[in-house]
């Protein structure tokens, strides 16, 4: 049996996706001014030939936030439901788990990462921790908590693991991102509330790139910023709008072993791709329930064989495309 093939009762939770309570985010958000580092030329922009392969869902599964591949099974986060569901890469729903005891309790799970180890990381949103999970549903480690000093968090929204087992989290309302070793040892943390280069304005992903190139998914300034690990600036492309290269809510993002940048571009409900300098490639999705449609889709990630995983988080099930 394989490792991640676990099932844990489920434990209900509700979740305000898009924001905080008393000061969420609006999608009526004046866009941000568009960086002087993002293309200059408009691009000529086409549809990317997507080929839709396969739906995975289930009665039980209320939202799907993030999805992850982890030692060939689909992992899908469903912060609504307080719960991890499980999918054979076949789309075979295997189960659905969600501890809740005295040394972890998964609350609002948001978006969900892998390291090299199969082991899963959970940004919880509802318990301000990350928490790390062995395949066999044991809890290996936590940090974080509540508050704003260094280490800690206020919404953790995204998290993401880089080659040398650094992990990055993208703390919500906090501004900023925060970077820990593999430990969960404090390493340093960027970022405050704004719209210049640099500042954030609610990120909620985070993904890490060829050369560790660090992509964080400025969701409401509408646009993805690039950093280096220690948290220099490298670039950024995007603002509000429908037009190529533009957003209405960047709110997820991953990033394929050739350095393409997949973006879900939630409220135009579609997939942006992009290479690692911004240059627009092509887009695929509108709104709807049909295959190959999307309401508010928000993670892309991808397998060994090449084929894309969308979590279409309004549809409550996941995705799965070729794309050339």
């Amino acid at each position: 049996m394989n490792k991640w093939h676990v099932l844990i009762p489920t434990i209900m939770s509700g979740l305000v996706v898009a924001g905080c309570e008393g000061d969420s985010p609006q999608t009526s958000t004046p866009a941000a001014t568009p960086p002087a580092t993002q293309p200059t030329t408009q691009p000529s922009g086409r549809s990317i030939p997507a080929n839709w392969i396969a739906t995975f869902e289930h009665e039980t599964m209320q939202e799907a936030i993030s999805v992850v591949i982890v030692d060939g099974v689909a992992v899908v986060s469903d912060p609504k439901a307080g719960a991890i569901h499980l999918f054979s890469l076949n789309g075979q729903r295997i189960g659905v788990w969600s501890p809740r005891n005295e040394t972890v309790a998964l609350e609002r799970p948001m978006h969900v990462a892998a390291d090299k180890q199969g082991r899963l990381y959970v940004a919880d949103y509802g318990s301000d921790q990350i928490l790390l999970f062995a395949g066999d549903g044991s809890l290996v480690m936590s940090f974080g908590g509540s508050g704003s000093d260094e280490g800690r968090f206020d919404a953790p929204a995204g998290v993401a693991v880089g080659g040398d087992g650094s992990i990055y989290v993208a703390d919500f309302n906090n501004q900023r991102i925060q970077r820990f070793d593999a430990e969960g040892r404090f390493v340093r943390r960027w970022g405050r509330k704004g719209h210049e280069l640099g500042e954030f304005y609610y990120p909620t992903d985070v993904a890490v790139g060829p050369e560790d190139r660090v992509y964080v998914a400025d969701a409401y300034n509408h646009r993805v910023q690039v950093f280096t690990p220690d948290g220099k600036f490298v670039t950024a492309w995007g603002r509000q709008g429908s037009g190529r290269g533009e957003f209405d809510v960047a709110i997820g993002l991953g990033v394929d072993s050739q350095g393409r940048v997949f973006v879900a571009d939630q409220f135009n409900h579609r997939i942006q791709v992009f290479d690692r300098q911004g240059e627009f490639l092509g887009s695929w999705g509108e709104h709807g329930r049909e295959p190959g449609q999307f309401d508010r889709p928000s993670d892309i990630t991808f397998d060994d064989a090449g084929l894309i995983y969308v979590a279409d988080f309004g549809n409550a099930r996941v995705q799965v495309f070729s794309v050339q």
